[in-house]
């Protein structure tokens, strides 16, 4: 473990930027990274992307079990058409309320984009990929069993997961976030409805 050179906090080695205060470990002479997104208060792309690169360096270097889920919400056109801004923002945050209440507290939840549908990401440390299928499996289950309050008409919703794992054969750098997001994409363009589970094609 290191210490934060700003705020002290303890850092896993290597750690490009502090978790707590967000500055830069190897330049003091840059301001810190914005980490929170302001629509849903959870971390943002740009922090999770960080953490994941750094999370897949270690995995791979000590052969310890990752893995990534990208959350995608169901029917987004019809809830950009039938809600507001700040009434879709609300139900934005109430969503990654819901996901950090179905992972475990070592888990990261983050939030990716709002472009098209939502997409959210969640880093699994310590968790191979039998393990990240029933994690991805109660995400979908609790969040379909959720009442939601801020969606209006909208209170019950289905997500669709993208799971991806470490390989401790692949010694390149592994974008766990692009292959979890991958593997939805594929699942929907070849035709597979709501609310499931994909995984990303073999890697050989």
């Amino acid at each position: 473990m290191s210490v934060c050179w700003s705020c002290e906090a303890q850092l896993p080695d290597g750690a490009l930027y502090c978790m707590r205060c967000g500055h830069s470990q190897s330049d003091r002479n840059t301001s810190p990274i914005f980490v929170v997104d302001a629509t849903t208060e959870l971390f943002n792309g740009v922090f999770v992307k960080a953490i994941v690169g750094q999370e897949v360096n270690r995995a791979v270097r000590y052969k310890r079990p990752l893995s990534v889920l990208v959350v995608e919400v169901d029917h987004a056109e019809h809830l950009h058409h039938d809600l507001g801004a700040n009434q879709l923002n609300g139900l934005l945050k109430e969503i990654g309320q819901a996901l950090q209440e179905a992972v475990r507290d070592t888990d990261t939840v983050a939030f990716l984009d709002a472009e098209g549908p939502p997409h959210y990401g969640i880093v699994l440390p310590e968790t191979d990929s039998n393990g990240a299928l029933l994690a991805a499996d109660k995400i979908r289950r609790s969040v379909a069993s959720h009442d939601f309050q801020a969606g209006g008409t909208w209170q019950r919703l289905t997500v669709s997961v993208g799971v991806a794992s470490v390989s401790h054969e692949r010694m390149n750098q592994q974008d766990l976030l692009a292959e979890a997001n991958q593997a939805v994409e594929n699942g929907r363009a070849s035709g597979q409805g709501p609310n499931r589970t994909f995984t990303p094609a073999v890697h050989v």
